[in-house]
């Protein structure tokens, strides 16, 4: 693998770390704006129906 090589990919792992860092910050300021807009207790109830198992359809 040539120079060129190495680099472009140092500059595509550096891009997509960015980008990871991006997206977690993004959805921080998602949920904090999401919890100033409803109340806390709603907002406990809501993640907590996210993070809740699903039951798998009944078949047929």
């Amino acid at each position: 693998m040539g120079p060129g090589m190495e680099r472009a990919t140092r500059l595509q792992t550096r891009l997509i770390k960015i980008v990871a860092w991006i997206v977690r910050y993004a959805r921080a300021i998602t949920f904090q704006l999401a919890e100033v807009a409803v109340s806390g207790d709603l907002f406990t109830r809501i993640l907590t129906a996210i993070h809740r198992p699903r039951v798998p359809p009944a078949p047929g």
